[in-house]
């Protein structure tokens, strides 16, 4: 089914609901005004054309709309981080052959050679093994597949209504669009002048999908968590203390893991009554098979799965190996009852805050800056965040010109907290370098 299709059926099946509710302005549109008021914001964008769509703007009702009028316009979306320098949205326009780049309030025409994307529904940038950034192309069926598995451990239902918590640029954000209109819940989109644990007072929002950052922030401000149906938390690690203190405070907590790659959620857990020892994230959602290689890794089988990822060449690389099978670069064990548990990454990824940061990109920035003559990323644990990147710098740099030099290149969370001085126990030009050791000379001086 595609968005038009969706779109349609959604209009006939839930007419006099509420499909879009902006927390800002009060402004609603019924499901059966969806159509019609999509095809008006067509008829008013600026040369819509069949390239992808890039927008580069905070979540609004403005930004939810220009997506969903995009999509019904058989165009792939391509939204993209306003936090981005603008360098780097323009490489990322041209690398998916955009014709032009939406910043919100002005639309800005670039002439990137156009890419062949057949049945293209999403290009979604997320960051890769070598540690920049790929775009992973889905198409509509495989956002569809998830929202069907996904809604068989988290009921969604005609009434409900889930609040865009997560960027629209994430996999998760897009995924609130799609399961909101197969199941007639209510897009709610937040009031960005108002905290959080304000807009979750509003009966509208029954259902809301945060990572570990935003989870601890709204229990320490008594946010009324345990009015919701659901809280569905993922982007990464959380720990054990806040699941045990969500628990504690009656929210209706449920974790999961998923990856862009796969369209969101992979697995889920049912509602957690007690804190799970070791912390897991739940059984494989229906549509879904997942198993572990001898090693450990995790790999994925289904109907979820993105198509490739677009190559700098236009040509799309398959995800799968012949039978179907995508690596995650995950390393798992499954319990005795048949619950994910995830130990850690193939690679030297770092999650913090439900983003993804890789290690080889910052160091590869940072070895352009004059004086440095060799830098080393790892990631150390953080009792907010989950995880926080450190960095040791050989040379005569100092630390602000590190981070000035990163400032106007990566987005802010993605800047070390530290730069520590090359320890004198690693040779500066040792070929293999322990990042093992490194990660707890860093936590030691933390400590």
């Amino acid at each position: 089914m595609n968005p038009f299709c969706l779109i349609e059926a959604s209009a006939k099946s839930f007419g006099d609901l509420v499909a879009l509710h902006d927390l800002s302005s009060g402004r609603k549109i019924l499901f059966r005004e969806l159509p019609d008021f999509l095809g008006a914001v067509i008829s008013n964008a600026s040369d819509w054309g069949p390239s992808p769509l890039v927008t580069v703007m905070p979540t609004s009702f403005d930004h939810v709309a220009l997506l969903l009028a995009g999509s019904l316009s058989g165009r792939p979306l391509a939204p993209m981080s306003y936090r981005l320098p603008r360098s780097e949205v323009h490489r990322r326009a041209a690398h998916v052959g955009s014709n032009g780049i939406y910043w919100g309030a002005h639309f800005e025409k670039t002439n990137s050679p156009p890419v062949e994307l057949n049945d293209v529904g999403t290009c979604l940038f997320t960051s890769g093994s070598s540690g920049c950034p790929k775009v992973l192309l889905h198409r509509w069926e495989a956002h569809l597949a998830n929202a069907q598995g996904a809604t068989e451990r988290i009921p969604l239902s005609p009434g409900c209504g889930w609040l865009l918590s997560l960027p629209l640029h994430h996999v998760s954000g897009i995924s609130v669009l799609i399961r909101c209109l197969s199941s007639g819940a209510t897009i709610v989109i937040p009031n960005p002048g108002l905290p959080l644990e304000t807009q979750i007072s509003n009966r509208i929002v029954t259902h809301l999908s945060v990572v570990a950052l935003q989870l601890d922030r709204l229990l320490r401000a008594q946010a009324p968590l345990h009015r919701l149906n659901a809280v569905l938390a993922g982007g990464g690690p959380i720990p054990n203390s806040l699941v045990d203190r969500s628990i504690q405070s009656g929210v209706p907590l449920h974790l999961t893991y998923g990856m862009t790659e796969t369209a969101s959620q992979i697995t889920t857990t049912e509602k957690l009554s007690t804190c799970p020892s070791p912390i897991h994230a739940g059984k494989p959602l229906p549509g879904r098979e997942v198993r572990l290689t001898q090693s450990g890794e995790v790999q994925v089988r289904g109907g979820i799965l993105a198509t490739g990822v677009l190559k700098s060449s236009g040509q799309i690389e398959s995800i799968t190996d012949g039978d179907g099978w995508a690596s995650t670069r995950d390393i798992g064990t499954f319990n005795k009852n048949k619950e994910l548990t995830i130990l850690g990454r193939c690679d030297r990824m770092i999650i913090s805050g439900g983003e993804n940061i890789h290690p080889e990109a910052i160091e590869s920035i940072l070895g352009d800056v004059p004086g440095v003559s060799r830098v080393a990323v790892v990631g150390i644990t953080h009792p907010v965040y989950g995880m926080r990147p450190i960095a040791f710098v050989a040379g005569s740099a100092n630390n602000e010109t590190l981070r000035d030099f990163l400032s106007d290149r990566v987005e802010k969370l993605a800047i070390p907290d530290l730069f520590i001085p090359w320890p004198d126990t690693v040779p500066v030009d040792e070929a293999k370098i322990d990042y093992r050791y490194l990660a707890r000379l860093a936590e030691e001086k933390i400590l």
